[in-house]
């Protein structure tokens, strides 16, 4: 990796959303390194390896992080100290979906330890490391069902009820994103949230229509490349900016 290479880790990256970002950055540009954050290492080295295996310009590695465990995050903060001493964007995309076979408040607290609380927990331990980039990057990967101005519209596609636990999770994420750009926007950080849109994906059972996966994850790494950079402090949308 040479040091002038923009250093991003990406969580929840061994598939879906967080791969097809991987992949865009590295089909397009040398200037990219990407560490593929992944819960199970095993799949994360298998996801590397499939794309060292394409036609890439930049590099790829696999790191161990599960969000929900603080150990596991503060390795993979340390690892990425010890060994690259810096990182330049950090993209919060690990997430679980609605539970839908759970009592509302079991669904809550395990939606919320992942999607929320999880977010938190890497963000906090990776801030030193992007203080030490000359350009940090932090970005939460959010979604339309978050916004509580479409849900609040009662002509709206959003109104009704259903997976109060993770749109909640994304209108609380939102909130993270903008408490952040408040905090870290006069250190020279450029914060941001991402909606990829409706995808299909595993995320969403396999059967829920929606756009490629590479659809996503070229929004989002349009935010990392700095294309979207006139919205900072807001949510990203395919075009313009989500409500809040």
């Amino acid at each position: 990796m040479a040091s002038s290479q923009i250093i991003v880790l990406i969580t929840g990256a061994n598939q879906g959303i967080g791969f097809e970002t991987a992949k865009s950055l590295l089909f397009s540009f040398p200037n990219y390194h990407i560490l593929l954050g992944s819960r199970d290492l095993s799949k994360g080295l298998e996801a590397a390896s499939n794309l060292q295996q394409l036609p890439i310009k930049g590099t790829v590695t696999a790191i161990q992080i599960d969000v929900t465990d603080d150990a596991s995050v503060d390795a993979a903060a340390r690892h990425v100290n010890d060994t690259l001493g810096r990182l330049d964007v950090l993209v919060n995309n690990a997430g679980i979906g609605a539970r839908h076979n759970e009592t509302a408040r079991d669904a809550m607290r395990e939606v919320l330890a992942v999607n929320v609380v999880g977010v938190v927990s890497v963000t906090e331990a990776f801030l030193p490391l992007l203080g030490k980039s000359s350009a940090p990057r932090l970005i939460f990967v959010s979604s339309t069902t978050g916004s509580i101005a479409i849900a609040a519209d009662p002509n709206g596609p959003l109104h009704g009820g259903g997976a109060m636990d993770y749109r909640s999770s994304k209108a609380a994420l939102n909130m993270l994103m903008i408490l952040y750009w408040n905090r870290l926007g006069r250190e020279g950080f450029k914060v941001f949230g991402a909606n990829p849109g409706l995808i299909a994906t595993n995320f969403h059972g396999g059967g829920r229509p929606g756009s490629e996966p590479e659809v996503g994850g070229e929004r989002i790494a349009a935010v990392i490349r700095g294309d979207r950079d006139a919205d900072v402090g807001k949510v990203c949308n395919a075009n313009g900016v989500l409500p809040w």
